[in-house]
């Protein structure tokens, strides 16, 4: 209902969503994958169950130390393929409340 709220009123969906179910047991139901398809909020799709999935958010301690270059590097090598750096700057530099828009 929020998600539909705020699209009709054109303010921006600020979140994220998570997405659990066990592998062949549950699936998505087209709507819903078109509600997910048409929104703005990044989706994580996770094969386990939502209380093996909030055990392991729940047991989740950030390791990453800035002082740590070789994690640090390691991080970075990690993810930098997966980064637009192009699109983050043109969101990130400008005021224009269009910004998010494609």
């Amino acid at each position: 209902a929020e998600y539909q709220r705020r699209k009709h009123a054109k303010e921006p969906f600020e979140s994220a969503l998570i997405i659990c179910g066990r592998k062949d047991k549950y699936y998505l139901s087209r709507t819903v994958k078109d509600m997910l398809v048409e929104g703005e909020a990044p989706v994580l799709f996770v094969e386990l169950s939502t209380h093996q999935t909030m055990g392991m958010i729940r047991d989740f301690t950030p390791k990453l130390n800035i002082d740590d270059v070789n994690r640090v590097s390691q991080a970075i090598n990690h993810y930098e393929p997966y980064i637009d750096f192009d699109e983050l700057l043109r969101r990130t530099s400008t005021v224009d409340p269009n910004i998010n828009e494609l």
